[in-house]
């Protein structure tokens, strides 16, 4: 079993009305050309680092994110385009979900390793981070524009814990406040 402790967490789901505004304030300016879906993840990695107090994630952390359905908007308005013409340069930017990560480590100045999984559940990305995350812990995300939007992101870390038994996770409890670890057991995962 791998546990791994909470250090900090954006649970945006959806996002305040003003996290735009807040997204501007944590880079300094407003984005640009980098798209609905790829903002709300921005949002909630920021976020999600400075609730745990770190301003930089360390170059041996891993970033992962996950999405249910990932860019599907933009790749939406792509196919749109693409029946009159070829579809914008930008617009088809914004369905590569690895702009994101690669906006995510220009702006925290890492290098390191990170991955985008498309489908599947938040359960399944942290049993997939956890078997390549080593003592610097990961950046894991999930990010998704549907219902209004939701960037739930958790800063976790190894540790070692004694005490109560972890029950199954969902999603919910994965993404909760009252979670302060998360436990990777054989074929699932698990909160405590």
């Amino acid at each position: 079993m791998t546990t791994f402790a909470i250090q900090g967490r954006c649970l945006a789901a959806p996002p305040p009305l003003d996290w735009r505004e807040q997204l501007a304030r944590m880079l300094g300016a407003k984005p640009r050309r980098i798209g609905n879906w790829a903002e709300l993840g921005m949002y909630g990695a920021l976020s999600c680092l400075a609730d745990s107090g770190e301003g930089e994630l360390p170059p041996d952390a891993l970033l992962m994110l996950g999405s249910q359905r990932g860019t599907y908007v933009s790749t939406g308005q792509v196919l749109e385009q693409m029946r009159d013409d070829l579809p914008m340069p930008l617009t088809f930017l914004q369905t590569q979900p690895s702009q994101l990560l690669a906006l995510l480590a220009a702006q925290m100045r890492w290098r390191g390793h990170a991955g985008f999984v498309a489908g599947g559940t938040p359960q399944a990305l942290l049993q997939l981070a956890s078997a390549q995350c080593g003592r610097a812990g990961m950046l894991l995300g999930w990010v998704d524009e549907m219902d209004g939007g939701s960037s739930l992101w958790l800063r976790l870390r190894p540790c070692e814990v004694s005490g109560d038994k972890p029950v199954v996770a969902s999603a919910e409890s994965m993404f909760s406040l009252d979670a302060t670890h998360l436990y990777v057991v054989g074929s699932g995962a698990q909160a405590g």
